[in-house]
């Protein structure tokens, strides 16, 4: 379990930070927080989904990164095997915290890639007049994209709530010694219902900047075969995937 504690010059001047561009971290996700601002460009490389948290019940966008068999299918050991990485992966061991008084960074000091002794300058996280390095700079800066994108996504998820057009997914994995699995907990956007919208309805959306988020999420489920492509290597890989789009509730 991460152990997250506020970033504080003071406690962590000497603190160093090895890379990983393999995100072995990640190894075991299924699916990640995604913001509006990713869209773009995770949609290209994985789905993009809504899955709901029953225990706030709350929605959030997220790209899909592999299934529970197979853990993370785009960590390998030696390089990230897609073109783009959600920030969410990308920041850590960084997170953040919202206050009253605004956004805390955070860090995950029981992250291997962590040490508050370290002696690798290059990795060091504060120069030695307590002034954030490049590398820490680098950090802020996606954790500022991260916020932004989250918040967005909020209103976003609640602008497809009011035009109704989101709807359950259900995406059938068929594996190679025949056996099946349905995965039953995500929403998408539902087509029928988008190409039903009035024309003012569409101005808005197109207005707002929302239409190209609304097509990338849809073509975004084309990437569902990329993840089986991944699992190929596998003693179990799956050999094709099925998706069902419901519209009830």
């Amino acid at each position: 379990m991460p152990n997250y504690t506020l970033l504080d010059k003071s406690v962590h001047s000497a603190a160093t930070l090895a890379s990983d561009d393999t995100f072995s971290h990640a190894k075991r996700f299924n699916a990640v927080t995604v913001g509006f601002n990713e869209i773009a460009s995770i949609s290209g490389c994985m789905p993009v989904v809504v899955t709901t948290d029953t225990s706030t019940n709350t929605r959030s966008l997220a790209a899909v990164v592999g299934f529970e068999e197979f853990g993370n299918v785009f960590c390998n050991d030696e390089k990230w095997l897609g073109h783009a990485v959600p920030l969410s992966i990308q920041c850590y061991p960084f997170n953040y915290a919202i206050e009253d008084h605004g956004v805390s960074m955070l860090i995950d000091t029981s992250s291997i890639r962590f040490s508050n002794a370290g002696s690798d300058q290059a990795n060091r996280l504060f120069a030695t007049d307590g002034e954030p390095t490049s590398l820490l700079k680098r950090y802020q800066s996606m954790l500022t994209d991260l916020v932004t994108g989250q918040q967005q996504s909020a209103s976003f998820l609640s602008i497809l709530d009011s035009l109704n057009l989101l709807s359950p997914l259900d995406v059938t994995l068929h594996f190679d010694d025949g056996t099946t699995k349905v995965i039953s907990d995500l929403l998408t956007i539902n087509e029928s219902q988008f190409a039903s919208l009035s024309a003012e309805h569409i101005f808005d959306l197109h207005s707002q900047g929302l239409l190209l988020a609304i097509n990338a999420m849809m073509l975004s489920l084309r990437q569902y075969n990329r993840l089986v492509q991944l699992t190929q290597d596998t003693d179990n890989p799956i050999k094709k995937v099925g998706m069902k789009l419901s519209t009830s509730d």
